[in-house]
């Protein structure tokens, strides 16, 4: 399981809050448009498809499965804090709901994961007021 005291932490604001609120709860959420039912993720004051600010923050499936990957075998993004894990696996995943988000998937070797891999989140506490979806193959 990743540690993340020795990691940067994400920017919390308050478009971002429910997001990282959520997944401190083990759940995960994304805006929907109530115009067009277009799920978006990065967090925006509009929806990415039609321009509507009328944005719900809705419970998603937490699955999905990997659209691209990257194995990082070196100190990923120049953090100390990655080291005991290596290799880390960065991923794009495409929720069965509709987005794509980028992500870490663990337990997985890195020679088994491939484009198409069934995944799934479970969520990791990464501050008093945030927590952090990883996936696993599911």
């Amino acid at each position: 399981m990743a540690d993340f005291t020795d990691k940067p932490l994400p920017e919390i604001n308050d478009l971002t809050r429910p997001f990282w609120t959520a997944a401190k709860e083990g759940r995960l959420v994304m805006q929907k448009c109530t115009h067009c039912d277009t799920v978006n993720f990065h967090p925006k004051p509009w929806c990415i498809e039609c321009g509507s600010r009328d944005l719900q923050w809705t419970d998603i499936e937490p699955e999905g499965s990997v659209y691209s990957f990257t194995i990082s075998r070196t100190v990923a993004m120049n953090f100390q804090g990655w080291q005991d894990e290596l290799p880390v696996l960065f991923c794009l995943i495409d929720l069965d709901e509709g987005a794509r988000m980028y992500a870490q998937v663990t337990h997985c070797n890195p020679d088994d994961i491939h484009i198409g891999m069934r995944v799934r989140a479970y969520f990791q506490p990464i501050s008093d007021e945030a927590g952090i979806p990883i996936f696993r193959p599911s």
